[in-house]
């Protein structure tokens, strides 16, 4: 009775310490106010849009965008500070048109791509010519971008200050531009590096300060199969060298041959060495639920998108698959999607997000941010995950066309498109073992995000791959050493799925819990109470047993008197 009284005191206990944590106070926000205006005519223009947002999300997290035909439509003026006209169709914009940006003449602008020579506030700028450009010079360094791009050579220039030029065979020409307020940016796609010259330019046009770069390590796809022995490894080097690292977490192996699928709470030993990483400083990161939807083994397959058919995640992996040829009309697919395929999604995502949160936290390690497997989700899929966490690392999956194609900025970001969503960026890559030349690849990626303001050296790391390699890898960023590592848990994350929150405040993490999630978990921790509770119900059992056994005898025998 003693135990059974401790536990019931326990309870009482942590229930009267766990009641829901308060919202972190946002008085932090940024507070410029940025209206992002953009044609386009292709989806593959369309597709650049996500990009420029995720620019402008590391120095605001007000922002609207709208397409220059929207905006026209509506005609209203908004309380901007700061607008971007990004021209990226052919077509030369209306009157009408022109007029959306014009009437924004006492904000900054920025005019990027085609047709701002059209603009009141550039009556004689002109374009004369095209130049291919492989690198540009800025800031007293030099960028390589690897590949071609085409920059515009605009008249009428002379007068104004250059941020950013473009090399090409033939000399440089200025790229990057502004006249006190206006900034302009000659060049009518930013995908590629020169996304990173843009970033770059935006901390001018948004008058911030640049901070020198920093340094973060994630050891990726630890599920209930992978090798503690190889985790506690990684993690304890970086544990005796006092490096703040994350890991991000697949709850559940699922073997595509058989069927059977592992839940962390049969990995005993792994779960003993991620508790013990998460009490050394390590920052857990929940990485999907099963990482993977058909056949392919956890760690190899994607979860939130269906890349046998490169869409969403429409349908069960078990149901017959619908496209569109399977329809009469774009009509009747569009309305599968949106009533069977988008709804399907939403579920799916969040039964996933809840089981994961759940499943973790069960085992005592508590997730503060996000990875989708293999960056890949739709944007409806983002909309989703937004409701449960505050932190996304990694890539950016751009459109709902293909999987093929995610961007990150070399800095955080918290863009219009992630709802609220902060993304902590991958810069870096990761070891492929069938490369090598991987770990130079790596770091050269490393030398150039360094040139950058407030830039990410980013990597992550599979710990089956031993600790020779990972040390490889550490050895040659010491180069950087004058850079700090990062420590997820300084920063402020949020989980909350259905009640349950988990929230870091100052390098601690809080978790709390609704009340029939914690006396579930509190009953399977304290699993010692089953055993004087069984053996209490059976004597009870056994003794009202016995006694109306004996009334009964009692009374067969009067009965025969």
């Amino acid at each position: 009775m003693k135990k059974i009284m401790s536990f019931i005191l326990l309870l009482a206990f942590l229930t009267a310490s766990t009641w829901p944590i308060a919202a972190a106070d946002d008085s932090s926000s940024k507070q410029a106010k940025v209206l992002i205006l953009y044609h386009a005519e292709e989806q593959t223009q369309r597709e650049e849009v996500p990009i420029l947002d995720m620019l402008a999300g590391h120095f605001s997290s007000d922002i609207t965008i709208q397409s220059i035909e929207e905006a026209a439509a509506e005609y209203v003026k908004g309380d901007y500070t700061h607008v971007i006209y990004f021209g990226l169709g052919k077509r030369q914009l209306t009157e009408e048109e022109l007029f959306v940006v014009d009437q924004y003449d006492d904000v900054k602008k920025m005019f990027i791509g085609n047709y701002f020579e059209y603009f009141k506030e550039a009556p004689d700028l002109s374009i004369r010519d095209y130049r291919n450009i492989d690198s540009v010079s800025g800031d007293g360094k030099m960028f390589d971008l690897k590949e071609e791009k085409d920059m515009m050579l605009i008249n009428g220039i002379e007068q104004m200050e250059v941020l950013f030029e473009g090399q090409a065979a033939d000399g440089a020409y200025p790229l990057i531009f502004k006249n006190d307020n206006l900034y302009y940016v000659a060049a009518n796609s930013i995908t590629g590096r020169i996304s990173d010259i843009v970033g770059e330019s935006l901390f001018d046009f948004f008058d911030e300060e640049k901070s020198p770069p920093k340094k973060l390590i994630r050891l990726e796809d630890i599920h209930p199969r992978s090798d503690p022995v190889l985790v506690k490894q990684v993690g304890d080097y970086l544990a005796e060298r006092n490096i703040p690292y994350a890991v991000t977490v697949v709850p559940v192996y699922t073997n595509p041959e058989t069927g059977q699928s592992i839940h962390l709470s049969q990995a005993i030993e792994l779960v003993e060495v991620l508790q013990e990483m998460q009490k050394n400083g390590a920052s857990l990161i929940q990485h999907g639920y099963y990482h993977q939807y058909r056949e392919d083994e956890t760690g190899e397959g994607f979860e939130y998108w269906d890349v046998d058919h490169d869409r969403p995640i429409y349908q069960s992996n078990t149901d017959e698959v619908k496209l569109r040829e399977d329809f009469a009309s774009d009509e009747e697919y569009q309305d599968f999607v949106q009533n069977v395929g988008l709804p399907y999604e939403q579920t799916y995502i969040y039964d996933s997000i809840v089981n994961g949160v759940y499943e973790m936290t069960a085992e005592g390690l508590y997730p503060i941010a996000f990875e989708a497997p293999h960056y890949s989700m739709s944007q409806t899929g983002y909309k989703e995950l937004s409701k449960y966490f505050t932190t996304y690392v990694g890539q950016i999956q751009i459109s709902d066309r293909t999987y093929d194609g995610t961007f990150v900025p070399l800095y955080e970001s918290t863009p219009a498109g992630l709802h609220g969503m902060k993304i902590i960026p991958e810069t870096m890559g990761y070891i492929d073992p069938d490369n090598g030349k991987a770990v130079d690849e790596m770091i050269e990626k490393a030398d150039y995000a360094a040139q950058f303001g407030d830039s990410y050296l980013a990597f992550f790391y599979h710990p089956y791959l031993g600790i020779e390699k990972f040390d490889e890898v550490m050895t040659k960023l010491e180069k950087y050493d004058q850079y700090e590592w990062v420590d997820l848990k300084e920063m402020d994350h949020k989980t909350e799925v259905d009640g349950m929150v988990v929230e870091t405040a100052g390098g601690d993490i809080e978790v709390s819990r609704p009340m029939s999630v914690l006396v579930a978990q509190t009953t399977r921790d304290l699993w010692w109470v089953s055993i004087p509770l069984v053996i209490f119900v059976i004597i009870a059992v056994a003794a009202v047993a016995q006694k109306f056994r004996r009334r009964k005898t009692d009374s067969e025998f009067w009965e025969k008197q």
